[in-house]
């Protein structure tokens, strides 16, 4: 695998008039706005990429544009769509326009108290039981293959902050419910990308960032935070790891679209799993730059245990807001998905192949 980062930006432009149309060469684009160290594209798409030409004896190939060269996370859905590029991975609720069912499930963050929970749930829905969302990504000209999740977030901030009273009117970067969450705790919550936010730190707009303590090291969010509250507010679970245009996966050869297909619960599996040793990391780095993990006080965890109770029932009426008809039951649907994968996850415990081995049987198995 090639890649290139956001620095070769003018070489990486020159090549969109080869991509630009129905790839005939099994030389493929991949773009992402995140580092080539961040957790997922180094754990999980990365190698992702590597195995897909090892199993198609490098009948397939792939180019990595890697730092936002390709477009940055609002983007990357319409140039794969477009065919700028060839596959990508996608944050929906940056794009939730473009996948409003999606979003509307990846929107409950303050649920993610358990990543592998939410990403096989999130995973299972996606593949077998959302029509919907199936058509918003033909309309958007890709087909989606996984979902990944974060690491559980937390709060990182520049100065200690522990307590719900120490919260109030603090700058939080927080998306989607999380920001919800935040608002309701009292906070002023600021919804920027992943990619915005070591500069909004580095430039006062935001006090906190909502996130996984991987964010530390791998958005290197240590060279202005010291202090990680380490009580969990949940995480992010609607990460499309591996998106390709229609056009292109129409091109490919049955045996070809196996061995992608084959290889994601692989990715899926391993960015979760890389994600707790980036937490350990993160905090580590924190520490040795003579940061705190700090303990939330009791109103601020029964803040975000009333927030996580309202969760669903707020989200289907947010989703009736904004017109979508089946609001109610795509969301009873995922909660009962949830509930499946909680008790999975908690009879296999932390077994990375136990996990993997369930994902196969329970969804990728049926495809």
């Amino acid at each position: 695998m090639k890649y290139h980062t956001a620095a070769l930006l003018g070489a990486a432009l020159s090549l969109l008039g080869v991509a630009a149309g129905p790839s005939r060469a099994l030389e493929l684009t991949y773009g992402t706005y995140t580092s080539p160290t961040q957790t997922t594209f180094r754990t999980g798409t990365g190698p992702l990429l590597d195995r897909i030409t090892r199993d198609t004896n490098g009948e397939i190939t792939f180019e990595a544009f890697t730092g936002g060269s390709m477009g940055g996370p609002k983007e990357l859905l319409g140039n794969a769509g477009s065919g700028i590029i060839d596959t990508t991975s996608v944050v929906d609720i940056y794009v939730k326009a473009q996948l409003p069912h999606s979003a509307l499930m990846s929107s409950m963050l303050i649920l993610g108290k358990n990543p592998k929970v939410m990403s096989a749930a999130m995973n299972e829905m996606q593949l077998l039981h959302c029509p919907s969302c199936e058509e918003d990504r033909t309309k958007a000209n890709v087909i989606g293959l996984g979902w990944t999740a974060t690491g559980t977030y937390h709060l990182i901030c520049k100065e200690p902050i522990n307590t719900l009273d120490e919260l109030k009117g603090l700058k939080i970067r927080a998306t989607s419910g999380m920001g919800r969450a935040m608002q309701s705790m009292g906070a002023t919550a600021v919804s920027i990308t992943t990619a915005e936010m070591y500069e909004a730190m580095q430039r006062g707009q935001v006090d906190c960032v909502a996130g996984a303590a991987a964010w530390l090291t791998t958005y290197n969010l240590k060279d202005f935070s010291r202090y990680i509250v380490e009580d969990s507010l949940g995480s992010y679970f609607g990460t499309m790891l591996f998106a390709v245009n229609l056009d292109v996966w129409g091109d490919l050869s049955d045996s070809q679209r196996a061995a992608i297909r084959s290889n994601i619960s692989q990715s899926v599996v391993d960015t979760l799993f890389a994600y707790d040793d980036d937490h350990e990391t993160g905090i580590r780095d924190l520490k040795a730059l003579g940061g705190e993990v700090l303990h939330a006080d009791q109103a601020f965890v029964d803040a975000v245990e009333t927030a996580r109770k309202e969760e669903y029932a707020f989200t289907i009426q947010s989703g009736k807001d904004q017109g979508i008809d089946n609001a109610e039951e795509l969301i009873d649907t995922f909660h009962g998905l949830v509930d499946k994968w909680t008790d999975i996850v908690a009879e296999i415990g932390n077994d990375k192949e136990a996990f993997k081995a369930a994902l196969d049987r329970e969804i990728f198995d049926k495809l």
